[in-house]
């Protein structure tokens, strides 16, 4: 299992960062456990598979399920 460690600063006029110089982190846009791009997820549902299909055949989503609620916006945002 991966662990994702944040540390995020607080200004004094209330603004949130994740300390100096550094920007937001970047939407994610793969299944790291899986090592599959979402595109490609979204690919196959396209190709004719399930959601449900693309997991049981790659794990994408099954083994810590950390890309869930993205790959479903992911997903979503392209029908």
């Amino acid at each position: 299992m991966k662990t994702l460690l944040i540390i995020m600063t607080f200004g004094m006029e209330g603004s949130v960062g994740f300390g100096e110089g550094c920007a937001w982190p970047q939407a994610m846009t793969r299944c790291e456990c899986a090592e599959l791009a979402f595109d490609e997820v979204a690919r196959r549902i396209r190709d004719g598979a399930s959601l449900e299909e693309v997991q049981e055949r790659t794990g994408c989503g099954r083994l810590c399920s950390a890309c869930l609620p993205e790959l479903r916006d992911h997903l979503a945002r392209r029908r």
